[in-house]
């Protein structure tokens, strides 16, 4: 005689809950399960089915993403470049430096990255000890050519 268990008991050994238990004795996924009235008997030695709302079978409900954050209240060019999904916007470098406006006003809805914009400005254009133009080789405004990049702050073609 086959020895059988409850749902509470399959609950406990398999560790989820008593109604999913009972939700896999009706789909037929638990071999051998068997309704006795309004339970569920399920041989001791039956195995825990694999959980098919993820391929591999392991649930991961914790797990952090793969994919890189969002650079939401973060306003360090570098930091955001580096860390964080960016999305390049340095081609705005490039409308300065044509336009050469007097005045700008940046208006943008809460979180649109108005100081992210202007600390890469600030980062482009700043002279300082460090190159900065590392932060710049694999956006859009390098590809814009000499001209521009003549502008950044550390390489000066001329005076």
């Amino acid at each position: 005689m086959i020895k059988m268990i409850s749902v509470k008991e399959a609950a406990r050994q398999w560790n989820i809950t008593e109604r999913r238990v009972a939700e896999l004795c009706r789909n037929g996924r638990i071999k051998g399960a068997m309704r006795q009235g309004r339970n569920w008997q399920i041989p001791a030695d039956a195995l825990k089915p694999a959980d098919k709302r993820i391929r591999s079978g392991y649930y991961r409900k914790n797990q952090r993403s793969s994919c890189m954050p969002l650079p939401i209240g973060v306003s360090d060019f570098r930091l955001a470049q580096a860390e964080y999904y960016y999305v390049d916007k340095t081609m705005l470098i490039k409308d300065f430096i044509d336009e050469r406006p007097m005045v700008t006003l940046f208006t943008r809805p809460r979180r649109f990255g108005k100081t992210l914009n202007m600390d890469m400005l600030r980062t482009f254009f700043e002279k300082t000890e460090q190159d900065t133009s590392v932060y710049f080789q694999d956006k859009k405004i390098w590809a814009c050519g000499q001209k521009y990049r003549a502008y950044q702050a550390n390489i000066r073609l001329f005076s």
